[in-house]
This record gives structure tokens, sequence and C-alpha cells, in this order.
């Protein structure tokens, strides 16, 4: 199972998550949200990361220019988009040698599959999160249910207040493309500062 570390702007604490394995960490330029990163901090404190870890950029409804500067400058291998981001959007960071994850949240009912259709082409995969008006990071959960009949091949990863409690998944998960797990607010002591032990058991419990 892949983790995804998301939401760190401290760089003590972004060097100490990058210590303990996961395979994406994850920061967010969305000007509202309080876990913002600072494109000039993550440019000294990558200098320490550990090799093979991927680096993704959490965009909402932001140009195809200003992703694709913050993307260079920092050397971005992924792209999620958590807003309400045209297919053509998806394209152009695609054309550009960049992954993309679509964010898509979820409530209790069996989502309208058919609105995803468009994005199969367009991302590299999917993120199923909460549906809230702060777009994530609420530590709200959704129905996992809802997924039971997914109906595409296209990969995806789960997020939506995933804690140190979440050990494990139906069982109808194992005939689905899920890809990982994506944590963030119930790992925090506060907005943007992950709890290392925690995570830590988190890792080693779903990486065993």
């Amino acid at each position: 199972m892949k983790i995804k570390v998301c939401g760190l702007c401290d760089s003590q604490n972004i060097v100490e998550i990058a210590s303990l394995g996961p395979d994406y960490l994850g920061f967010i330029f969305y000007s509202k949200s309080k876990r913002k990163a600072d494109v000039e901090t993550l440019k000294r404190c990558f200098l320490l990361l550990p090799k093979g870890i991927k680096k993704v950029g959490v965009f909402v409804n932001e140009t195809g220019e200003q992703i694709l500067e913050i993307a260079k400058a920092l050397d971005l291998d992924v792209i999620q988009l958590h807003g309400n981001e045209s297919l053509e959007l998806g394209l152009l960071l695609k054309m550009n040698g960049l992954q993309v994850w679509k964010v898509f949240g979820l409530k209790t009912e069996e989502p309208n599959w058919t609105s995803m259709e468009g994005w199969l082409e367009a991302c590299d995969a999917f993120l199923f999160d909460t549906a809230t008006s702060d777009y994530g990071g609420s530590g709200l959960k959704f129905s996992h249910h809802v997924l039971e009949n997914y109906p595409f091949v296209k990969p995806f990863w789960l997020s939506g207040g995933i804690g140190s409690d979440f050990l494990t998944l139906p069982r109808f998960f194992e005939r689905l493309p899920l890809l990982g797990l994506d944590i963030n607010s119930m790992f925090e002591s506060e907005p943007g500062m992950k709890k290392i032990e925690e995570v830590k058991t988190f890792i080693k419990h779903w990486k065993s």
C-alpha cells in the first residue's frame, strides 16, 4: 500500500516525515488553506529529502501558468487538482510531463460515475476525499461503500478522515485499483504539523 502524507508546510516537520519512508509528500498551494506551503521554504527543504519520495502539489482552481511555474520551481512530480478544473487544464499539465490526480469529493450516496468519464483521459489517477466547502483537510469521513461499484480501471487514492485507527479496508477494495492512502489532518497537532510517531506507526502498519 502506498502512503501519501499531505498538508506539510514546516521545514523540520517535512524532513522528519520524509525520513519515515512515505511514498509521496503533498504540499498545498491554495491561498485559503491553513496548510499553505511557501515555495521558497520548500526549495531549501527539498535539498534535504531522501531520494525516491515523490512531491505532489495540491492546487484549487489555479491557472495553468501558475501551476507550471510552481511545478518547475520545485520539480514537482504530481499535480493534484482539488477544485473545478477543466479537462483542458489536466491535458495541458500532462503534456508538460506532469502526472495529474483529479480529486472528487464524496458523501454517502453513490457518485455520478458518468461525470468522471471525461477525466479518464485527462488525469493519471483519481483521489476520493470527503466533500466539503473547504476542499479537504476537514478530518471528515465519507462512506467507503459508495466505491463498491467503482466502474473504471483508472487507479485511485483514498482520502478523507483517515486516522491512526484506520487499520483495515472493506474486502471489496481487493478487486479495486486502489493506489494508496492519503493522510492529513487526523495526524496533526495543529494545521500543517504532523505527529511523527503516529505517522511512523501508520506507515509501518500499511507497509508491513
